[in-house]
């Protein structure tokens, strides 16, 4: 059987030789060619008509999404999406993406997208489960809300899935580094996603920012309360207490 012609794409060149240093250890794959930015691979594609493409999505000249655009259906190949970002997961499985992988990425998680890539090149069609998660984000997007209540989810990639959060039922976030820990009214998420552009995702009516590292819902507080060192805090209703930054002690005179 003949191998899948495979092309890679990153602006950066030590993610390019690693990843081809990871396709080169896959039976089923052959390296077709190498690009560095949206222009040249959308060039090789045309010219060249490779079958499966692993492909960065923040790129110089054009983007991966705008290489996708300017591609018919018909003329795309199979993608991988291969980026440092996960919140253009909702974008990219409308191309119907074989996968996206978020870095760091471990070689377990690249044969998982290897496999379902030739499975689906094999066999040209979707599996179940593929064909499930297609069906729920086509509902999630002709459903969506009018955009004065466009803040009612949160998309959020974790454990390999996409997780549709009801933004009602987020308690209080906390900033972990370039993750964070997302506390629900039952259970909590943890997601690679910086507290700044989680705050361009929130509904900025239900949502303060009241520290660095912690945003706060707040429907579920209880009170203002003094904390230690003359600061003052916000307790929630199941009894969390959270300090109020220094730089954010304005948030009390919005909330009176």
């Amino acid at each position: 059987m003949d191998k899948i012609r495979t092309l890679i794409v990153d602006d950066e060149r030590p993610a390019l030789r690693a990843l081809r240093g990871l396709l080169e250890q896959q039976p089923d794959l052959i390296l077709a060619g190498e690009a560095t930015d949206g222009e040249r691979a959308l060039e090789f594609i045309q010219a060249h008509r490779p079958e499966l493409v692993f492909l960065d999505i923040q790129m110089p000249m054009l983007t991966g999404l705008e290489l996708l655009r300017k591609l018919p259906p018909a003329a795309r190949p199979e993608i991988v999406f291969v980026t440092a970002h996960d919140e253009f997961a909702v974008k990219a499985f409308e191309f119907h993406a074989v996968d996206y992988l978020v870095k760091p990425f471990s070689d377990g998680r690249f044969r998982t997208a290897v496999e379902r890539a030739v499975k689906r090149i094999r066999s040209g069609s979707l599996s179940a489960t593929e064909q499930a998660l297609r069906g729920l984000l086509e509902h999630f997007q002709n459903c969506r809300p009018p955009p004065a209540a466009d803040h009612a989810r949160l998309v959020v990639r974790a454990d390999g899935q996409l997780l549709f959060l009801e933004q009602r039922e987020i308690r209080w976030i906390e900033g972990q580094g370039d993750f964070v820990k997302i506390h629900l009214v039952k259970g909590a998420v943890l997601t690679r996603l910086t507290m700044t552009r989680l705050v361009e995702q929130l509904d900025p009516g239900r949502f303060e920012r009241i520290h660095k590292s912690t945003i706060v819902n707040l429907s579920y507080v209880r009170r203002i309360k003094p904390m230690m060192a003359r600061s003052q805090g916000m307790e929630l209703d199941d009894g969390t207490a959270l300090p109020i930054g220094a730089s954010y002690a304005a948030v009390l005179d919005r909330l009176k």
